[in-house]
């Protein structure tokens, strides 16, 4: 029995022992193996994505049409129902005035202190609304002994002129003096231009008229055919990049504006009505573009204006160099250039004068551009009183 019992303790350890022999050893991952799994799944992830992202189409829209002296010029197209632009707001279209011209008292006109004159401007009803019962109102400055309201004669349908007329008498203080005066509907709501400004009449009066100084030579034009300055918020104005502008723009956009600029000195030294603000888009050789609605030239028309720049803030001309251009644009055919400008700030304006007599009985539109050339920097362009008109 002895025997037996040992032969099963031997057994018993043996079986023991075997259990914490160690068995074949699992294989290291090594580092290098590590990397090139991660890098496999990198690759593997970014070939899905390439084959997961969509082709995009080609651009299609139309690029910009060159004019003959190499201008990007973009021919702005009719709109569409499919896509229109987002609204611009607008003024109310019943009762709108354009100013056709002074038929007496040119602004300027010389008058003894105390002296009785009778003002009459020519307005024209561009609005949708007949004016009837509609009065003249005093609206600011010097009243020059005027009534607060008088009535107009009426009715003037859209689209009639008609001659507007107050008596008044100059102060008798010598000096200078401006009134401005609106229109009022039947129902008491005032409106003044296309602009939304009054109209004015501004006068000297002095104790003796001057006589070696002769009488403004300036004579009222017999037809005005368009006016840039009244007629701007109703053009099409963009940039070289084809970025639409809008109207008036703001003096920081550097996409480029224009404005009106009555207020502001200019680098002759004088303030003007009738100003119109063009600043270029702000990089080199930027470009700011207007283009007005078709007109019909009667024979004989001209394009006048004065070019020139805004002056900087101590009264001295700053670093404005541009190139004023002026565009005709008939149906069904490019841009054509009629003529270029180079102005520098020197302290003084160029006029103009372009004859468009060869255009005479045609629907044409006009456009006006200002070219940056080699730098933006303080390219404050103006056109003064810019007009279409007949002499």
């Amino acid at each position: 029995m002895k025997k037996v019992w040992w032969q099963f303790l031997f057994f018993g350890i043996v079986v023991l022992a075997a259990c914490n022999f160690p068995g074949a050893a699992t294989p290291a991952i090594s580092e290098d193996a590590v990397q090139t799994a991660a890098a496999m799944t990198v690759q593997a992830a970014l070939t899905q994505a390439v084959q997961a992202t969509p082709t995009v189409a080609p651009n299609t829209a139309p690029s910009p049409t060159p004019a003959a002296n190499g201008v990007v010029f973009t021919v702005t197209p009719a709109p569409t129902l499919a896509k229109s632009p987002t609204p611009q707001p607008t003024q109310d279209k019943c009762n709108v005035a354009h100013f056709v011209t002074d038929v007496t008292v040119p602004d300027g006109t010389v008058f003894k202190p105390g002296e009785t004159f009778t003002k009459t401007w020519r307005l024209k009803n561009v609005g949708t609304c007949t004016w009837e019962n509609y009065t003249l109102v005093f609206d600011s400055g010097a009243k020059m002994g005027g009534p607060a309201t008088q009535s107009i004669p009426g009715p003037v349908a859209p689209g009639a002129v008609v001659d507007v007329s107050v008596d008044l008498v100059a102060p008798t203080q010598e000096g200078t003096y401006k009134g401005y005066w609106r229109l009022r509907d039947d129902k008491g709501v005032l409106f003044g231009l296309t602009t939304g400004n009054a109209f004015w009449v501004a006068i000297k009066v002095a104790k003796e008229k001057p006589t070696a100084t002769p009488a403004p030579t300036l004579v009222p034009p017999a037809l005005l055919i368009l006016d840039f300055y009244q007629d701007a918020p109703n053009a099409t104005w963009y940039n070289g990049s084809g970025d639409t502008l809008p109207f008036p723009g703001a003096s920081g956009d550097a996409r480029g504006f224009a404005r009106y600029a009555d207020v502001y000195i200019l680098e002759d030294g004088n303030a003007y009505d009738s100003v119109l603000e063009t600043h270029p888009q702000w990089i080199d050789h930027g470009s700011i573009i207007g283009q007005y609605d078709t007109v019909t030239l009667p024979p004989n028309a001209h394009f006048r204006a004065s070019l020139g720049f805004i002056a900087a803030t101590n009264g001295v001309c700053g670093a404005g160099d541009v190139y004023f251009r002026f565009y005709i644009l008939k149906p069904n055919m490019p841009p054509l250039l009629l003529q270029e400008w180079h102005k520098a700030c020197d302290g003084s304006l160029l006029d103009v004068d372009v004859n468009l007599s060869a255009y005479a009985n045609q629907s044409v539109r006009f456009a006006l551009q200002v070219d940056a050339g080699d730098s933006s920097a303080q390219d404050w362009a103006v056109w003064v009183q810019p007009v279409v008109s007949t002499p």
